[in-house]
């Protein structure tokens, strides 16, 4: 046994799960798998980080957006801090707009924005297709600027990332310049909607004070009375006064009957006077008050009527001044700004670049990398020992 036997190392692993069918095809497939999810990738995204990829700077800049007046703190304002819900919803517009195709086109139009995302200096992986729609730049650009806020106090946080630090400056800057005078134009709508609804309340007011006025002065001419109180009231006067010269008459009347023929010509006179005066009271009474409508107005129709002019002309007198009220105030309202920006951190000009990161980008894709080969291997190693 000992003349036959063999030193070769081969005869050690003849037994266990090395010496089972397929082994060395697990073998090759781990070498294989290992190369093409780890090696390969590796190498060929050290060589794009480390010689192709173009260098990216960032420029940043903060900013809020305030109001004119003082805010006043909601319900939720007043348990946590935060600003109204007023003032968030501004922040928020500025933000949307910031990554939304209206500032795309802005840029485009004022810095031809494309144009420096698509440069030939710009590596193939980086560099925007100038020839893909406007959609697809929307998207693109969504990767290259970054704005959001911070809490409580609203702040925004803005960064812009290009392929030169010029151009991530101007870009940072323009973006200031756009939000601002988006904020401007809100202010000046707001406004001008402001003015223009008050003139028209305005013009609507004049237009019924006028009309109240001229109906006012018909109706004067219509009836021959300036003033319906004043008149009722010397109509009274004089009612009261014809009462008491009868009450004095009939008196004279009745004493002298006592010792006077009725027949007499002093007591006919009187009698006739006090007939006279009668009819006077009656007529100054049925000037006073009719209950015959069919008759002519008395002054108590016309008093219900100039009071009802009088009052359309105070309630449109009312509603003048008030429009003019408004108008005025709207007026003073539009030459201060509502809402205003401000950039307490100016856009920075950037001096070293911080993308890529190529050590830090490399060792992040070795170890992922490494997971998906060792969860393959794993996997394909469980299904072997359980077919085995």
């Amino acid at each position: 046994m000992a003349r036959f036997s063999t030193r070769r190392r081969s005869s050690y692993g003849s037994g266990g799960f090395a010496g089972r069918k397929g082994e060395r095809v697990f073998r090759l497939f781990r070498q294989v798998s290992f190369f093409i999810l780890v090696a390969f990738p590796v190498i060929i995204s050290s060589l794009y980080l480390f010689f192709v990829a173009s260098p990216q700077y960032i420029s940043e800049a903060r900013f809020s957006v305030n109001v004119a007046q003082i805010p006043q703190l909601d319900n939720l304002g007043t348990m946590t801090g935060i600003a109204s819900v007023a003032i968030i919803r501004d922040t928020q517009i500025v933000t949307n707009f910031i990554v939304s195709r209206a500032a795309v086109e802005a840029l485009e139009r004022r810095i031809a924005l494309r144009d420096r995302f698509s440069a030939p200096s710009i590596d193939f992986w980086s560099r925007f297709d100038p020839t893909k729609p406007v959609e697809k730049f929307v998207r693109y650009w969504e990767r290259q600027v970054g704005v959001s806020i911070s809490m409580p106090a609203g702040i925004v946080n803005l960064s812009v990332r290009a392929f030169s630090p010029q151009d991530a400056h101007q870009i940072a800057r323009e973006l200031i310049q756009l939000s601002e005078e988006l904020i401007n134009e809100q202010n000046d709508r707001i406004f001008r909607d402001a003015i223009r609804a008050a003139s028209d309340e305005l013009e609507r007011s004049a237009a019924r004070l006028t009309a109240a006025r001229v109906a006012l002065e018909s109706a004067r001419a219509d009836t021959g009375v300036l003033d319906t109180t004043r008149s009722a009231e010397a109509t009274n006067r004089l009612i009261t006064e014809s009462r008491a010269q009868l009450l004095a008459m009939q008196q004279d009347y009745a004493s002298r009957s006592r010792f006077i023929a009725t027949d007499s010509p002093q007591l006919r006179v009187l009698a006739e006077r006090i007939s006279a005066l009668q009819g006077q009271i009656a007529e100054l009474e049925r000037r006073l008050i009719n209950n015959n409508p069919a008759s002519d107005p008395t002054i108590s129709t016309m008093m219900t009527r100039f009071q009802a002019l009088d009052m359309e002309k105070q309630i449109a007198e009312r509603l003048y001044a008030g429009a003019t009220a408004n108008l005025e105030a709207a007026r003073l309202l539009s030459e201060q700004r509502r809402m205003y920006l401000t950039a307490f951190v100016q856009p920075s000009l950037p001096e070293d670049s911080l993308y890529p990161r190529p050590y830090l980008f490399t060792f992040l894709i070795t170890l992922a990398c490494l997971a998906a080969w060792g969860a393959l291997v794993g996997a394909a190693t469980l299904a072997r020992n359980y077919m085995a």
